[in-house]
């Protein structure tokens, strides 16, 4: 939202919302307050107004709201106090700056009537809303601004208001008396055309310079002083062309995309009141308030994936740091274990050689009658006999054997926890929609809600003990924690959201399915026929993808496009090169009892090598079928 979009914003709402009265507030988190509004010519509405730094929002819409925190904070308190059933009288914005000031009509504590302002500053990193009454003077900021952040521009209750500083450009409709020369006067050394070029007049965003530099038939980003007297001839009419729509008022709201260039989807990069002709996807709008309310859902959402993609690959990553380190601890206490051999051959010597050795010794060189020639170190405590010595040594060896079994069976775990979860950071990086990171947050959710002691509980099962700590107190404990977890993986199973897995039709009509985590996976595979195709990217993470064939030959094109969609939603990545694609018949697919979800076995498979397929090309609204 730039000072051109934000003034034609202005005066729309201006004719939208005059006498407007506010019904309800609200805010949906820390930084957004939502108005709900009443017009006699529009009835209900809905104004989102986000201070959000990283991202400023605008909505206006008739439908539902974001639902509202609970307990409200104190900002929307104050607001319900001083704007309840207020009216709104006008709607403006200084030309050029990225400033709404919303008037209201208000009643007070005394049942005086009162003007207060709400000032929505839309600037990313200092966006606020601020409460003035009619003196200037500050009631109330959303953000409180102290010298400490800003010593030039404090807002803080009780303080006299100050916009922000005034750009140093001249207004659209000064810039179309004015020469190349003058148009360009401010350009600094090494500035870009671009840069130029949005620079020349007040409220021009980097994508209106761009928007002149293609109008012009200039590279934007090419130096500026490269430029001869032609091209800057040209890109001042360009930049003129601009302002004049502006001063205009010459409007053509709409969203610009562009097109991913790892897939075939589109990504919304503006909303603006002047038509881009340098974008090269444009979904017109009647409104400008319209058009930025979609852009900013639009990307509110995106924000919201990619926060939540963000979050989940961090929260996997520390697992898989853990885990490794358990791995580590693990071999360190399997190569302990396998001295019980040496220790079980020592206290054999000491038997066979008791004789010999004498009492009160700390060490004694005995024959090793199993290889001739050879002589073993024995380690003795003087202060036992030789006997004792050598029970001391089968005691040894069995712990150690028992740490050897221990350490075996956990280093396993841990192998199949670390593919577990490679399988889910994969399926995070190849994830396409929100539903696709919470079905995975919530495989996440239901492995890991256990309690620490999830390493004991492997041993507990198999009836051993913690590596080389004999103890019945943690047995006890390790099975009350695998009790627990059963529970709650009985619980999130029974809570798993109703996401459906991803489908498509082929190019022969055949249904193709995808698992959108590990816990689907297997339920496609307990669904599917025993005649149906069951296909996965070899020794790598990745979806499960099944072919429905419904009793009849699968043609090899769809066998080709199955295995492409299976190379998309794995390790081997979207961009690289063909990938090992094995499949076989669903029949020759087996779980292994008590593997972590997703693994499976499988026999009498082919391989094919498939190149990761975009699936948006197989999908029905796309393909027309």
């Amino acid at each position: 939202m730039d000072g051109i979009t934000i003034g034609a914003l202005a005066e729309e709402l201006d004719e939208r919302l005059r006498g407007a009265l506010i019904d309800r507030m609200a805010m949906s988190d820390r930084n957004t307050l939502i108005l709900h509004l009443y017009s006699q010519t529009e009835g209900r509405l809905a104004l989102i107004l986000g201070a959000n730094p990283s991202r400023p929002v605008f909505e206006l819409t008739a439908g539902s709201a974001p639902p509202a925190l609970n307990p409200p904070p104190s900002f929307v308190m104050f607001m319900r106090k001083h704007f309840r059933r207020a009216k709104l009288a006008h709607i403006c914005s200084p030309e050029g700056e990225r400033v709404v000031r919303f008037l209201f009509h208000t009643i007070d504590e005394l049942g005086d009537e009162q003007d207060l302002q709400l000032i929505f500053e839309c600037m990313p990193r200092t966006a606020n809303l601020i409460v003035v009454n009619e003196r200037g003077v500050i009631l109330n900021p959303l953000r409180h601004i102290d010298h400490s952040v800003n010593r030039a521009r404090e807002i803080l209750p009780a303080h006299p208001y100050s916009p922000p500083p005034e750009q140093p450009r001249p207004s659209a409709g000064t810039c179309l008396t004015k020469t190349a020369d003058g148009l360009f006067a401010h350009v600094k050394p090494g500035s870009s055309v671009s840069q130029a070029a949005y620079g020349a007049a007040a409220g021009f965003s980097p994508i209106l310079g761009d928007e002149a530099a293609y109008r012009a038939g200039i590279d934007p980003h090419v130096p500026f002083l490269s430029l001869d007297a032609d091209g800057k001839q040209k890109l001042a009419d360009a930049v003129k062309s601009i302002c004049r729509q502006v001063a205009e008022g010459i409007r053509a709201p709409g969203v610009y995309a562009v097109e991913c260039p790892t897939s075939r989807e589109f990504r919304w990069v503006a909303a603006h009141a002047i038509p881009l002709t340098h974008l090269p996807y444009k979904k017109p709008y009647a409104r400008v308030s319209d058009a930025l309310t979609d852009y900013c859902r639009s990307a509110s959402e995106g924000d919201a994936f990619q926060r939540l993609r963000a979050s989940l690959s961090r929260r996997i990553g520390e697992r898989m740091k853990k885990t490794a380190r358990k791995r580590e601890l693990h071999e360190s206490e399997l190569a302990r274990g396998k001295t019980s051999a040496a220790d079980k051959l020592k206290g054999e010597l000491l038997l066979a050689y008791i004789y010999a050795v004498p009492r009160g010794a700390s060490e004694v060189h005995l024959e090793n009658y199993r290889e001739q020639g050879s002589t073993v170190l024995c380690e003795l405590d003087p202060r036992l006999s030789p006997a004792e010595n050598a029970a001391r040594y089968f005691r040894r060896a069995k712990r150690n054997e028992r740490r050897f079994d221990a350490a075996s069976r956990l280093i396993e775990q841990d192998h199949d926890e670390l593919a577990w979860l490679a399988s889910l950071a994969t399926a995070v990086d190849r994830a396409e929609s929100r539903d696709d990171l919470l079905a995975v947050e919530h495989e996440f959710n239901v492995r890991t809600d256990r309690s620490p002691g999830e390493n004991q509980d492997q041993c507990a099962r198999d009836g051993g003990k913690a590596p080389g700590k004999p103890a019945s107190k943690e047995r006890r404990r390790a099975k009350a924690y695998e009790k627990e977890g059963k529970k709650a993986q009985r619980r999130g199973r029974r809570e798993a959201p109703p996401l459906p897995p991803r489908e498509y039709k082929s190019s022969d009509g055949f249904t193709i399915f995808s698992g959108r985590n590990n816990f689907q996976n297997e339920s496609l595979l307990r669904k599917a026929g025993k005649d149906d195709w069951w296909f996965h990217v070899r020794q790598q993470p990745g979806s499960h993808v099944i072919i429905a064939s419904a009793g009849k030959e699968v043609p090899e094109r769809t066998i080709a496009e199955a295995a492409g969609i299976a190379a998309w939603y794995s390790g081997a990545g979207r961009l690289g090169g063909p990938a090992e694609v094995d499949y076989c018949h669903v029949r020759d697919v087996k779980k292994p009892p008590g593997s972590s979800p997703g693994r499976v076995t499988y026999s009498q498979y082919k391989t094919i090598y498939a190149a990761p397929l975009d699936p948006s090309s197989l999908r029905p609204d796309a393909s027309g079928s």
